[in-house]
């Protein structure tokens, strides 16, 4: 009887040492996509377990005392959102033994993903678009077109080429949409559009990355919103007067109250990008998501424009390096050149007399001014504002004149001739104003 027990009392053990033997998951977590590295310090997640680890500084992890069976183990993060993958994870058995179980977690690779993306691999210079198109009311919006478009500038002896490329494509029952070929390091125009009026504001964005995502909301253009603000310098103080312009829409532009704030009133509800501008400031963009009656956007500070040392001394006349960088270019002659002295003998310096020294320019009367207007073809167009060697876009004509007024020199390029830190994106050509 006794060795009876005694056998039934090793068996209830062994069942009960199988029951709840354990083991330990271990394994590694690796971006295959974007870093080709190891992720540290990232949460790994034993689902149904409520249990976390960290990876240390090798992604490496571990996840002792595990029941034998079945487990699945995940990592989620914002950046994988961001390149439109789902949580990594993987189910794995730890076996009855205790002994230990491999994970292996993985973005795909960079060419996996861009054949499952693309349909084929891409150069390495060029990268991916991905992005949601969402309505006012945040669902995924389908049959929406998306549109790309830049431009690259090809230097050859004696001259810049400068070609426009586009891609477009249609966003899926999901509202998803994918452009494959987006030059990576280099800023694209992008913009949604659909039937009915309904779409965004054209909105440029930098592509630092071989994929890129850029959501787009999407809306009627008579569905409107006021946009309110604060423009400051980058000390925090208030800037009064400056000038705040939807861009796209040289038409729709306000000015800050002595406060610093302002307020753009009928604004489409989509996607947009405005641009603050105040003399002797570097301007500054803002991307603005339009999904509310009243749209309250961050503070827009602004840096004030660093002041030039002189680089070299003639005859007691300071040479800027601005000003020897405009006699530079003006030595290959590939624009149209007005330069100090016929800029100090002008009474009233304004566009209509910049624009009589310079062949296939125009003028465009305003209420508020003169405009300067480039051919291109057989039309005019309105070219982009480049001041003290910054990006203004398309300036109103009360910011034209008052530019003008304190220029010191001008350069204008048509869209072939200009340089490459003067680009554009319009295919009109550049005014580059010159204060200082």
């Amino acid at each position: 009887m006794q060795r009876v027990l005694l056998a039934l009392a090793v068996l209830v053990s062994l069942v009960g040492s199988e029951a709840t033997a354990q083991g330990t998951i271990r394994g590694v977590l690796y971006d295959s996509l974007l870093t080709s590295k190891p992720v540290a310090d990232a949460d790994v997640v034993l689902l149904g377990a409520n249990r976390r680890v960290k990876t240390d500084s090798r992604g490496r992890f571990d996840i002792p005392d595990v029941p034998a069976g079945k487990h699945t183990v995940a990592f989620w993060a914002p950046w994988l959102d961001s390149v439109a993958l789902p949580a990594i994870q993987q189910e794995i058995e730890v076996a009855a033994s205790g002994s230990s179980a491999i994970a292996m977690l993985a973005t795909p690779s960079l060419a996996a993903y861009q054949l499952a993306a693309c349909g084929t691999e891409l150069a390495p210079e060029m990268g991916i678009l991905i992005g949601e198109v969402r309505g006012p009311d945040g669902v995924p919006m389908p049959g929406i077109g998306v549109s790309t478009r830049w431009s690259e500038t090809r230097i050859g002896v004696g001259q810049f080429e400068r070609i426009l490329f586009a891609a477009v494509d249609t966003s899926n029952a999901a509202g998803l949409y994918v452009i494959c070929g987006v030059p990576v390091g280099n800023e694209v125009a992008l913009r949604a559009i659909g039937s009915g009026g309904v779409g965004s504001n054209e909105i440029v964005i930098p592509v630092p990355a071989v994929v890129q995502r850029r959501d787009l909301a999407v809306a009627p253009r008579d569905l409107l919103t006021r946009i309110v603000g604060r423009v400051l310098s980058s000390g925090g103080t208030p800037i009064a007067a400056a000038a705040v312009a939807l861009i796209g829409d040289s038409a729709r532009v306000t000015r800050t109250d002595d406060a610093g704030e302002f307020v753009l009133d009928s604004v489409p509800r989509r996607s947009s990008q405005i641009v603050a501008r105040a003399l002797g400031h570097i301007p500054r963009m803002a991307t603005v998501e339009l999904s509310d009656a009243v749209s309250d956007v961050d503070d827009i500070q602004l840096e004030r424009i660093p002041q030039e040392l002189s680089a070299v001394m003639v005859e007691g006349e300071p040479l800027t390096a601005g000003r020897l960088a405009f006699m530079t270019r003006r030595e290959r002659g590939l624009g149209s050149f007005i330069d100090d002295e016929t800029m100090s003998r002008m009474a009233n310096k304004n566009s209509t007399l910049v624009a009589a020294l310079v062949p296939r320019t125009t003028i465009r009367q305003t209420r508020q001014g003169p405009m300067i207007l480039l051919r291109r073809g057989s039309d005019f167009c309105r070219p982009r504002f480049f001041i003290d060697g910054y990006d203004n876009g398309d300036i109103t004509a009360d910011e034209e004149g008052s530019a003008m007024n304190r220029a010191k020199r001008v350069e204008i390029y048509t869209a072939t001739s200009a340089p490459p830190q003067f680009n554009d994106f319009d295919g009109c050509g550049a005014v580059v104003i010159w204060t200082r």
